[in-house]
């Protein structure tokens, strides 16, 4: 990358001064006016040297390697240096682009290049809710990053199939009488497992003796008891099946499932061994750590009734997800921010059971809820939204108002609820509007889609191919084509800031920035020049836009 190469011919020039101890930081300017990059390195050296930022920047320019594809560089007060870009990089980049050659710079959290990401995570006896979708949706788009910037990445997921929700779910069943053989479609199965949890969640914080029945049947399960066993087979396979339509549905596919049920034992055994070796300690009839001396809370790993609590079976879970695909360089969690102070304490937890396995080798990536106007969603209270319910909401909406076929509808709702998650920061609580989301004229995966559409249109319609374009360009050509040269460092730094959003962004931006430029530029009736210019650059933004959008895990369409 061009960026790289100016970094490195200021450390050259840099040296002149003796190795100066300098962080070099090298950004595009708000405006571009001000060039294509500008650093601030002279201001920092001030205090240093003892002279004028300005007089430094002029030094470090005098001393800068000649290169062919700097066409200007520039001192401004207080001291920042320019750089001005070749305009025939910018169409080389253009050109690269158009043929779907993307040479994304290299980002590794360590020297394996090997990343596990977990997510998804949806329990069994549940619905697969909103807040899964933009699960989901983030997973999927930091599997597909992670994986363009040069790393071999392990998409898994974690499920509860285990646990007292689970008993809520099976005594609901059990208190309803209902045969629940009879039920043969998948949207039957879910929807009466569903009520049946929202009925046992209720009878367990209402009714003294549902309560003691519903832990009854907790340790039931825990047991392997033939009482219980057959049902919650039953119903925990008509959860596999339905999550794994959703699956299918959102484009996501898994290395390994991970379920609760098979880490109890193990659970047990590594707790065990860290109360023996002083890790965890005894407190109240439970095993516990005590967060204190590092700052932590005090969490549970095995309580009073000896059964291993979610702590106790991750110890399990990050032992086996650290030996089953070789060593790992990085495991990323994504997981609501409730979680967080369990996430701190068994992270710590391993660390102190085996550092060189686990130090500084997971990362909690916490999304924010998926909030509705009346609150957060709750199971609980039975007013969950459901992930299929809301896509297909969408999917009526976009063929009402597109008038297509129903696989193009589908794929367009897919992709309109995945953008509307992906192009917020993760750390923003979402409030999700329907409208919003297939607006075809706003932010929307719809309106990225109508104008790759767009140009796939134009380029159809043109009897020249723009492979022989040269620069002959105005204001408004080279100002795309920067925009389009952009393309490969936003996708770094999503890798680096674990942040599929930035990618969101640059595409909409890059799309306003060419449905303006074909507003007001003719490209067919151009004159022959300017004509293979405007079809590169419409040919490039397509390109881009499509794998920009593969990279956030969403499918394009050829026609809306």
């Amino acid at each position: 990358m061009v960026k790289d190469k100016i970094v490195e011919n200021l450390f050259l020039s840099l040296k002149k001064f003796g190795h100066l101890d300098a962080e070099i930081d090298l950004q595009p300017p708000t405006n571009s006016a001000h060039g294509d990059y500008s650093t601030s390195v002279a201001l920092k050296l001030t205090k240093q040297l003892k002279k004028n930022p300005m007089e430094i920047a002029e030094e470090i320019k005098k001393n800068l390697p000649k290169t062919d594809f700097i066409e200007k560089i520039e001192v401004v007060k207080p001291g920042f240096i320019n750089f001005w870009i070749s305009d025939d990089y910018f169409l080389d980049y253009a050109r690269k682009a158009s043929e779907e050659k993307f040479d994304f710079p290299a980002f590794h959290l360590g020297k394996n290049k090997k990343i596990m990401v977990e997510f998804a995570h949806p329990n069994t006896h549940k619905l697969f809710h909103i807040g899964h979708l933009r699960n989901i949706s983030t997973g999927e788009a930091i599997v597909r990053i992670f994986s363009a910037v040069g790393n071999k990445v392990v998409p898994v997921n974690y499920q509860g199939d285990v646990g007292l929700h689970i008993a809520k779910c099976l005594y609901g069943i059990r208190q309803s009488g209902a045969d629940w053989k009879k039920f043969k479609t998948p949207k039957e199965k879910i929807e009466f497992i569903g009520k049946m949890y929202t009925e046992g969640t209720q009878a367990y914080e209402k009714n003294e003796k549902a309560k003691e029945e519903i832990l009854e049947i907790n340790e039931m399960i825990y047991n392997e008891s033939p009482e219980i066993i057959p049902l919650w087979k039953e119903t925990r396979q008509w959860s596999l099946d339905y999550f794994g339509e959703v699956y299918k549905r959102v484009s996501s596919r898994f290395d390994r499932f991970y379920f609760e049920s098979e880490f109890y034992k193990r659970g047990l055994e590594i707790c065990k061994k860290a109360l023996n070796d002083g890790v965890l300690e005894k407190s109240q009839g439970a095993i516990v750590f005590n967060g204190k001396k590092y700052g932590l809370d005090t969490r549970v790993f095995i309580n009073s009734k000896g059964f291993p609590t979610y702590e106790g079976k991750e110890l399990a879970l990050a032992e086996k997800e650290f030996s089953e695909f070789g060593e790992l360089d990085h495991n990323i969690h994504v997981v609501t921010p409730e979680q967080t102070s369990f996430f701190k304490v068994t992270f710590k937890v391993q660390e102190l059971l085996d550092g060189k396995k686990y130090k500084n080798k997971q990362y909690h990536l916490i999304y924010e809820w998926v909030k509705l106007k009346t609150g957060k969603m709750s199971s609980r209270e039975g007013n969950v939204i459901e992930g299929n319910w809301l896509i297909d909401q969408i999917k009526e909406k976009i063929l009402k108002q597109f008038k297509g076929d129903e696989k193009t509808a589908e794929t367009l709702a897919v992709a309109s609820v995945k953008y509307s998650f992906l192009k917020q920061g993760t750390d923003s609580p979402i409030a999700f509007d329907i409208d919003e989301s297939v607006a075809v004229d706003g932010n929307s995966a719809p309106y990225l889609i109508y104008t790759y559409v767009r140009c796939q249109s134009v380029l159809k319609k043109a009897s020249v191919s723009p492979d022989t374009a040269v620069i002959d360009a105005g204001v408004d050509e080279l100002n795309i084509l920067r925009k389009l040269y952009q393309f490969s460092e936003v996708v770094l730094k999503a890798a680096e800031n674990y942040s599929p959003s930035l990618i969101a962004n640059y595409l909409y931006e890059l799309s306003s920035q060419f449905n303006l430029f074909y507003q007001k530029n003719p490209i067919l009736k151009a004159e022959e020049k300017t004509r293979e210019l405007r079809l590169l650059i419409t040919k490039a933004t397509a390109k881009v836009i499509k794998k920009g959008l593969e990279l956030l895990g969403i499918i394009t369409v050829e026609k809306m």
